[in-house]
């Protein structure tokens, strides 16, 4: 039914539009006869009249075509724009997983100095440990380099003393053996 109301209308926009190029043919007519000077003397002095028909059925068809190309033209438009979006949506995908991937990137780079960070802390530590057991382990030498040199000094000053012990305990006997062999 709405076919049928389609092609009245369409045919009822025929006709209008017929009647107004009607109207307008016959104003140009009669407009045209003003300016032409028409001469009484019979016997075909006067002008031929060009008159133009306009055929109902080619301004149809005129008016479906310019319905068919504005309908493929507003198709075409949306498919461009359908195609528009849907690469708009792709790029902003893509920007997204590069946005992404960008962050992965740049954690895992304060993650390796993180990392970096911690190791040369700790190397720095072990440097400073072993600094620290090289230092002890001097300490404990020029320790025992002192002890060992007092001790030795002890020692030495211990068998001083008793050589001079038994020296002076030697001369005490002698003196005893002289003065008993003198006496």
């Amino acid at each position: 039914m709405s076919k049928a109301t389609e092609q009245n209308d369409k045919l009822k926009r025929a006709i209008i539009i017929s009647a107004v190029l009607h109207i307008i043919l016959f104003a140009v007519l009669i407009w045209s006869s003003f300016d032409e000077h028409i001469e009484t003397s019979a016997g075909g002095g006067g002008s031929a009249i060009d008159a133009v028909m306009v055929d109902p059925g080619a301004v149809v068809q005129q008016y479906n075509r310019q319905q068919d190309q504005q309908a493929s033209a507003r198709r075409a438009e949306e498919e461009r724009k359908k195609l528009q979006q849907q690469q708009e949506e792709e790029l902003q995908e893509k920007q997204a997983a590069e946005q992404a991937r960008l962050k992965q990137l740049e954690k895992e780079r304060l993650a390796a100095q993180e990392q970096q960070k911690q190791a040369e802390e700790a190397a720095k530590l072990a440097q400073q440990q072993q600094k620290q057991a090289e230092e002890a382990a001097q300490k404990a030498a020029a320790d025992a380099k002192k002890k060992a040199e007092a001790e030795a000094a002890k020692a030495a000053a211990d068998a001083k003393k008793k050589a001079e012990a038994e020296a002076a305990k030697a001369a005490a006997g002698r003196e005893e053996e002289s003065g008993s062999r003198g006496g």
